[in-house]
């Protein structure tokens, strides 16, 4: 490994001693005397929560239903989607394997999900008033995580959905006669042209009033999008830019609304709660063990030795975003108007890409063998550009024409140099915030300070277990996710070893051949 895990680790147990010696501190002087737990905070009281059908907010819903057994309503905000009413979208929520827990401790839980016909790219959230009054008559905590995460959206549609929409879950809020907590979830990289990010709100280079106005009238809106890059400054996309915006937004509504905001860094399959390696999408990281783990990603131009991922299991970010709503909410947090937490681990926990290219050619190809791969699973770690292009020519170029011709002479859609034109898209977008990610660390005092001011109630629940993580263990049960819960495959581990050696010595022939061809024409005997 390129670093000393030891070190890191270290500094991780002193950490989580003394976040144990602060919780005995706080009980032996009487600090939660009269204070609830999350679960007695939430019992027979409402909350609102926006992107519930997102990866996060999806694993947000289970946990307050598993975890808060006699919570009230859970309302969600969600726009019919193709024609889908939000009841039957409900239902696509809450069927997958990530709800099978609670169906079968709470059978009854899942009915208290209650949708509510609304969308964070519409002014009002698109609500009725007679929605918009039982809303801000019974609500007592709102979570809003609703976002566009497309790196690659038009500015002006980003800036509606992330900068306006949280605006307008803002005015919702303020006439909430109950609320307690608005947590508004955003990303740990809203502020990449820092070094060191501090758990507190920086200045922005546009007004987002101004960015809001631009991106609602259609003339101003097509200049802004042309602009593109020169638009976001120091922003790498469009999403950390209207995110960014946001934050400020929720900065001047502090002044009336208890908020508190949760960044959280790269967010990946969960670590253990409810079901290890639980992931229903391919982004982030999960799209590079995809392309590896079917053969067709061989090199990347993110390989970067040195950069330190942040990685954080869903169910921890999910922890923490619950646990934050509670601490603003009885008041635990401080005097600080508007907190802010950074939830990411890097400085205890780092995952660098030469530990991610190990981990995999070491042990996860023959861990977790996908049955479908169209080549043998290699990872290369290039160190050089020159390196990569020949790489990239050869294994990715040279096998989509290759496969693509096979495809077509089989009568089959060609579809393998497609894959190969959105992965270099990909890079085009990913290449610039992977090399901004060598030099960021984060501050992280508040998302300590959560578990050490967590109730004692809530510690066996809420706990974020953080000693227990493992990169080989994690990335194993995320690549396991993918398979069963994204790609819908059955895991056979003895039929995909099968698979995947058929393929090496496929590919040892071709080569055989290759070398064997090469020598008849070049040196005739």
């Amino acid at each position: 490994m390129d670093i000393d895990m030891n070190i890191f680790h270290g500094e991780l147990r002193a950490r989580l001693q003394r976040v144990e010696a602060g919780r005995e501190e706080r009980v032996a002087a009487g600090t939660y005397d009269g204070v609830p737990s999350v679960a007695e905070l939430l019992a027979g009281r409402d909350v609102l929560v926006t992107g519930g059908s997102g990866f996060l907010g999806r694993v947000l819903l289970e946990k307050l239903l598993r975890s808060c057994p006699d919570i009230g309503t859970v309302f969600l905000l969600l726009r019919a989607k193709r024609g889908v009413p939000p009841e039957e979208r409900v239902a696509g929520i809450v069927n997958v394997p990530l709800f099978d827990q609670l169906r079968r401790e709470q059978p009854t839980a899942i009915s208290k999900l209650v949708p509510v016909a609304g969308d964070c790219a519409e002014l009002g959230l698109g609500l009725s008033p007679e929605d918009r009054a039982m809303l801000q008559d019974r609500v007592f905590i709102v979570f809003h995580g609703a976002a566009s995460v497309r790196f690659d959206d038009p500015v002006s549609k980003a800036v509606l959905i992330n900068t306006r929409g949280a605006r307008e879950v803002a005015a919702l809020c303020a006439g909430m006669r109950q609320l307690q907590t608005l947590v508004y979830v955003s990303t740990a990289y809203t502020n990449m042209d820092q070094h060191w990010v501090q758990e507190r709100l920086y200045p922005t280079q546009m007004d987002w009033r101004t960015m809001i106005a631009a991106s609602e009238n259609a003339d101003t809106a097509a200049t802004m999008n042309s602009l593109g890059q020169k638009l976001l400054g120091h922003q790498p996309n469009t999403y950390t830019f209207s995110k960014a915006l946001a934050e400020q937004v929720m900065a001047e509504a502090a002044a009336t609304i208890p908020i508190v905001i949760v960044r959280p860094a790269i967010v990946i399959g969960a670590a253990k709660e409810p079901l290890p390696g639980w992931l229903d999408n391919v982004n982030s990281p999960a799209t590079i063990w995809v392309g590896v783990n079917m053969g067709v990603l061989r090199v990347s131009k993110l390989s970067k030795p040195e950069v330190r991922y942040d990685w954080m299991p869903v169910d921890v970010v999910t922890k923490a975003t619950i646990v934050a709503a509670w601490a603003k909410a009885t008041k635990q947090l401080g005097s600080d108007v508007l907190p802010v937490v950074n939830a990411a681990l890097s400085d205890v926990h780092p995952v660098t890409e030469e530990q991610i290219t190990e981990i995999y050619n070491e042990m996860t190809r023959r861990t977790v063998p996908f049955s479908s791969a169209v080549r043998y699973p290699v990872h290369i770690h290039c160190k050089c550009w020159i390196q990569y292009a020949v790489i990239y020519l050869v294994y990715h170029l040279m096998f989509g024409l290759i496969m693509d011709a096979l495809l077509r002479l089989a009568g089959k859609k060609p579809r393998l140099i497609k894959v190969y034109r959105k992965i270099a898209a990909a890079e085009v977008v990913l290449v610039p915030i992977a090399e901004r990610l060598r030099n960021i660390r984060f501050e992280t005092c508040g998302f300590w300070d959560l578990q050490r001011l967590m109730h004692p109630d809530d510690v066996k629940n809420f706990d974020f277990d953080l000693d227990s993580l493992d990169p080989r263990v994690d990335s194993i049960s995320m690549l396991k996710g993918i398979w069963q819960y994204t790609l819908k495959g059955k895991f056979d581990k003895e039929n995909g070893l099968r698979h995947i050696d058929r393929l090496f010595w496929m590919e040892i022939g071709f080569y055989v051949c290759l070398v064997a061809i090469l020598i008849y024409l070049y040196l005739p005997i």
